[in-house]
């Protein structure tokens, strides 16, 4: 019934914030991208992401940023440094969502802390969990001390299983992919200005995204609108404590749990439905159209 009383307004607001979280998610995957290429083109930037938003959901979460590699490695941009540049891209993401709760959390902090009391080792779990995932991969991509034992220990099992010569030239092609791929990441981590504008773009994205529970319950224009902010923003960052497959299940729980004394539990479950079409099978269903093409232009190429 809540669904029913939703306006074709407000549905086309929530598909609006939907598609422009994609749109705001490209431009901060081309603003990586150009720092190697200064020629790729924003608009398959916003593409791609569309494209492993699709792979986001057939795989669970798990090959996003293998999908991602793959559509701009059609355009030029090879994997030793596409790589990179996703990982950071997923590094800032993880950096932003944090810093988006725990701002709004201490803007709001006296009416959080009276709701969501109970909640507060979760809330610091998703920090501290969010902070360790951003450091752990900036260490992979840039540590070349760890480069090094890793590929010696390869070296070790390789010959320990008489396998040196044939792994040889296998490992000395993936040292040197090793090589470019810490370079780019060491490259993009120094330069300040666009890690600057890369953060405020994933800003942006999400804010998309945290409008959408506001145009649900109607409450756009409320005093409250902040505050609503808060609660989604908090939502999603303690959704990634919970381990769960591309997210599913996590989210939709932490939405009715989190939104429950705000609204009530009846229009906070109607909602979230609304909630999850936009934010995870609207960007599919997009991703699809993507996928399509890109399948398309592939059999034209070969040629079958």
């Amino acid at each position: 019934m809540e669904l029913c009383r939703t306006s074709g307004e407000v549905i086309l607001a929530v598909v609006l914030c939907s598609i422009l979280y994609n749109c705001f998610d490209g431009i901060a995957i081309t603003k990586l991208i150009k720092n190697c290429d200064g020629e790729f083109p924003w608009y398959h930037g916003v593409l791609c992401s569309f494209y492993y938003s699709f792979y986001r959901v057939i795989t669970f979460g798990s090959g996003t940023a293998a999908a991602g590699m793959y559509y701009v490695s059609r355009l030029g941009i090879p994997v030793s440094k596409s790589l990179g540049i996703f990982t950071i891209n997923y590094i800032m993401q993880r950096i932003t969502i944090c810093l988006y709760f725990v701002l709004s959390f201490l803007t709001h902090f006296p009416k959080m802390n009276g709701l969501y009391r109970d909640y507060a080792k979760y809330m610091v779990l998703g920090v501290i969990l969010a902070v360790a995932v951003a450091v752990a991969l900036i260490v992979i991509c840039v540590c070349e001390p760890l480069h090094r034992a890793a590929f010696r220990a390869e070296e070790i099992v390789a010959d320990k299983y008489g396998k040196g010569k044939s792994w040889s030239r296998k490992l000395d092609e993936m040292e040197e992919k090793a090589n470019i791929v810490r370079a780019e990441a060491e490259q993009l981590l120094t330069d300040k200005k666009l890690l600057a504008e890369v953060l405020l773009f994933n800003a942006i994205k999400l804010t998309m995204w945290y409008l959408i529970p506001a145009l649900l319950f109607g409450m756009i224009h409320s005093p409250d609108f902040a505050f609503l902010l808060s609660v989604i923003a908090m939502v999603t960052a303690l959704a990634g404590v919970i381990p769960a497959p591309g997210g599913v299940g996590a989210v939709e729980t932490v939405f009715v749990l989190m939104f429950t004394p705000v609204v009530g539990k009846v229009t906070a479950a109607s909602s979230m439905l609304l909630y999850r079409f936009a934010t995870y099978i609207l960007p599919f269903l997009f991703g699809a159209i993507v996928q399509l093409g890109v399948w398309k232009a592939k059999k034209k190429k070969t040629g079958m």
